[in-house]
């Protein structure tokens, strides 16, 4: 019985890590921000971002006229020495996805 409870308890933990990991976040000092969180609790927490660059989609609409617009933009942040680069979409001023780069 203790067992399985065990058991029960070790499966829900990796499953509640599991879809943490899979919107990402960023750990900065004793705070964590996730997905969904709004961009200027990054700036507080973490920092000024490296570089920020747009984020655009292409529209064409139903007689060819193309159309380029804005939707957001990609903060690459630097966590520091032996850390993954981290890249943060935000649109509309609210983190939308997080991604590792490259060592720093």
């Amino acid at each position: 019985m203790k067992k399985s409870i065990f058991t029960i308890i070790v499966a829900t933990l990796l499953a509640i890590s599991t879809s943490a990991w899979a919107d990402g976040s960023i750990r900065c000092g004793n705070s964590l921000i996730s997905v969904g969180d709004p961009a200027a609790v990054l700036l507080i927490k973490c920092g000024r971002p490296l570089t920020v660059d747009d984020t655009t989609r292409v529209i064409i609409d139903d007689y060819g006229h193309r159309q380029v617009i804005r939707s957001g933009e990609v903060w690459t942040m630097y966590m520091g020495r032996d850390h993954f680069i981290q890249m943060v979409t935000v649109e509309g001023g609210i983190i939308t996805k997080i991604v590792d780069g490259p060592r720093g």
